[in-house]
């Protein structure tokens, strides 16, 4: 199929490699050499003991124009009704959300439902595997009203009321203010917007988008009200069981690589390009089983050769890095050193900051973790969990070998965990149904 924003991938690859644009890529790159020479042992050493895996063939509905296509174009490519929207937060931050429906429209008995990325992901994670597969695809095909958020700070929302991305202030977050104000607003807009007579949605979340859904319900619980019910994957909230040797080796580092990210004005992490994205995807060709994508992610999520479809991580790595604030690694870099699920802590001589009132989380809520998931142990889920008074579900999922990537990129996924959240939520909806009536 015709590719419609870059050209092939070979023309990608030209446009990196042509003396002007290569230098434009590496000025804004260089800060992270350093970086990069911390991950090169653990890679190294990981990558050589694991055999290379082949020959599994295609098993989503995908082709190479996916991962160059935009959000709203994906929507429509696969047959759905897409719209966009601008929320605009307290705070001033213009987010881009995505909505998804089917082309008759939503079932109007069904509650809309909120998905949230992770960390340096975008709206388009929800969409990536196809319309076979996709979580946002097959909601929508139930009759449901899905609403895509895209978090401060990825190439959706990239514009403040004020302040603009070349302004260091505008960087000034952590997924702290994703909870605090970015969920909020959206929610708000949500509700206001689709008008249920039950006044809640659902809410679905992955990695970054749990740990700013647990910010928001535990400290502005006002907003428990307005979701009826959660799904949390592979929930990031106490991370001081990392088993990845990519952040383990960012974490022994941290002490040398963040004065350099202050020191050299660093505020933004892996703003989304055209380059970038060529480059990611020319380097990572998906007849190479072993390219260096797989090598990365099996480094940095764990290893599942078997989950991987390397066309999907193709598709996926055109959408991601979506872009992020530096000060949101930090903040995650304090949760794996202190263990303590808290706000960001300016500096060591401010005064301790209080930890989240778990506790105060109190809608019912479906978590599910993977065993093989090198950032979110399987230890650190169960012992965050026990704080929260209203948990319907608490299961790994996948198997033994099932990794914090699988959750949106898996082979199975669709089997293991998707039909499970529908099923879910098609029960909850015929309690809901039966309340209303009573009202």
């Amino acid at each position: 199929m015709a590719v419609v924003r870059y050209g092939n991938a070979a023309a990608a690859a030209a446009q990196c490699i042509w003396p002007y644009r290569w230098s434009a890529v590496c000025s804004s790159w260089w800060p992270y050499i350093l970086v990069l020479c911390t991950l090169t042992l653990p890679l190294r050493v990981v990558a050589r003991s694991s055999d290379a895996f082949g020959g599994y063939p295609t098993v989503f509905s995908i082709d190479e124009e996916d991962g160059m296509l935009e959000t709203i174009e994906l929507i429509s490519k696969y047959g759905y009704r897409g719209q966009t929207y601008t929320v605009t937060t307290a705070d001033g931050y213009k987010l881009g959300v995505h909505r998804i429906t089917r082309k008759q429209g939503p079932d109007p008995d069904r509650l809309p439902v909120l998905l949230v990325h992770g960390l340096l992901g975008s709206s388009a994670d929800w969409l990536v595997i196809g319309p076979e597969d996709a979580l946002a695809y097959q909601l929508a095909k139930a009759g449901y009203d899905v609403w895509l958020i895209n978090t401060r700070g990825n190439r959706y929302s990239r514009q403040h009321v004020q302040l603009s991305p070349s302004d260091a202030a505008f960087w000034n977050f952590t997924w702290h203010e994703k909870g605090i104000y970015d969920l909020p607003a959206v929610i708000d807009y949500m509700l206001n917007d689709t008008k249920h007579p039950a006044g809640q949605i659902y809410y679905i979340g992955y990695s970054e988008g749990t740990t700013a859904y647990f910010v928001m319900t535990s400290s502005r619980p006002a907003y428990n009200r307005k979701i009826r019910l959660a799904h949390a994957l592979a929930p990031s909230v106490l991370l001081d069981s990392v088993r990845s040797p990519v952040l383990n080796s960012l974490v022994d580092n941290a002490q040398v690589i963040m004065p350099l990210a202050f020191t050299t004005n660093l505020v933004e992490l892996l703003r989304w390009s055209e380059q970038q994205s060529g480059m990611l995807q020319t380097m990572c060709p998906p007849e190479t089983k072993r390219n260096p994508c797989v090598v990365l992610f099996d480094n940095l999520f764990g290893p599942n050769p078997e989950s991987l479809d390397t066309n999907a991580i193709q598709s996926l790595v055109g959408h991601c890095p979506s872009g992020a604030a530096v000060k949101e690694v930090y903040h995650y870099h304090q949760v794996i050193q202190n263990g303590i699920f808290r706000p960001y802590q300016e500096s060591a001589v401010d005064r301790i900051v209080v930890p989240y009132n778990l506790s105060a989380s109190d809608v019912p809520v479906h978590i599910y973790y993977g065993m093989n998931d090198w950032i979110i142990h399987p230890k650190n889920v169960r012992k965050f969990t026990a704080a929260l008074p209203n948990i319907r579900e608490l299961r790994a999922v996948g198997g033994k070998k099932f990794t914090h990537l699988d959750f949106i990129a898996a082979k199975r996924i669709r089997t293991v965990l998707y039909t499970k959240i529908m099923a879910n939520l098609q029960t909850d909806l015929v309690e809901l149904l039966r309340q209303l009536e009573k009202s």
